[in-house]
């Protein structure tokens, strides 16, 4: 698979086909904003880590030309990260991308152009927040019959509050588009999360759909799995690997690394869940 791997401001590693064209450079303003334009030619798969421990700000392009597979896999680590990525997609291109976050602080802004005829944009966020995060989503379906499927998961514990803003545009004329956004928050602690699910549409002819969903898991989960006999420690603990495994499709590695993330935060002991940010502990009491 392609690779890039960011480390701050600098390019750390990068392995790259000739299918891909990679950029990258530094604006030249008091607040420096690090720049990364990517190309994807042909079908191709491209993962990048973000290893972030500054407070940086990346804006991130990607263009996608016609008839172009990408499946887009985006780690981000460690720090406070300011980052927008844009996605322009032309004809009957076909873009999966898969967000993971295991980071302190995050603002993210994506636009996502469905510029040409029957393109199409899957879209899956899986992030676990023990601080302030904040994603803002923009599709604009700027052409006929383009497709996309929005999902973004979160599971809130310690300080961490969530906040999705998703809007679907379809203009007039805009015919036979497909939205879906599907956004959940699971929340362990009292603080202020919020889901703004919107469709902007002014065509008659599209379907349209969305969900929001902030809480705990169903009572009646927990029971089932316990009259099956698995013990309530071990219930829980499915119930979480299952909201942020499902809908994503891993590699053996990237599998042990999200089973990594959640064991960093997730204990039990003496009879009840604890999650760590190294130095406070917090008790959870189901």
């Amino acid at each position: 698979m392609n690779k890039i791997i960011i480390e701050n401001n600098i390019v750390k590693y990068k392995e790259l086909e000739d299918s891909i064209i990679f950029n990258y450079s530094i604006s030249d303003t008091f607040d420096s904003v690090y720049n990364l334009e990517i190309k994807c030619l042909n079908s191709t798969d491209l993962c990048i880590n973000y290893n972030i421990t500054n407070d940086i700000k990346i804006n991130v392009l990607f263009e996608f030309e016609d008839n172009v597979v990408s499946n887009i896999f985006e780690k981000y680590n460690d720090g406070f990260l300011k980052i927008k990525n844009t996605y322009n997609l032309k004809s009957f291109s076909e873009v999966n991308v898969q967000k993971i976050y295991d980071v302190k602080e995050i603002k993210q802004n994506d636009i996502v152009n469905l510029n040409g005829e029957k393109s199409s944009f899957n879209y899956v966020l899986k992030t676990i927040s023990i601080n302030p995060e904040r994603y803002g989503l923009v599709i604009n379906h700027n052409a006929p019959y383009t497709v996309s499927n929005i999902i973004n998961n979160a599971v809130n514990i310690c300080d961490g509050s969530v906040f999705f803003d998703v809007i679907g545009n379809v203009p007039k004329g805009i015919i036979e588009c497909s939205l879906n956004q599907n956004n959940r928050i699971v929340t362990f602690n009292k603080k202020k999360c919020q889901i703004n699910p919107n469709l902007l549409i002014d065509e008659d002819n599209v379907i349209a759909e969305h969900s929001a969903f902030i809480g705990k898991f169903n009572d009646e989960d927990l029971f089932y799995l316990q009259s099956r006999g698995i013990t309530y420690e071990e219930a829980i603990k499915l119930l979480i690997k299952g909201f942020l495994f499902s809908n994503l499709k891993l590699t053996e590695q990237d599998t042990g690394d999200l089973e990594n993330i959640i064991h960093k935060y997730w204990r039990w002991k003496n009879g009840s869940w604890r999650f760590s940010n190294v130095k406070t502990w917090y008790y959870i009491f189901w």
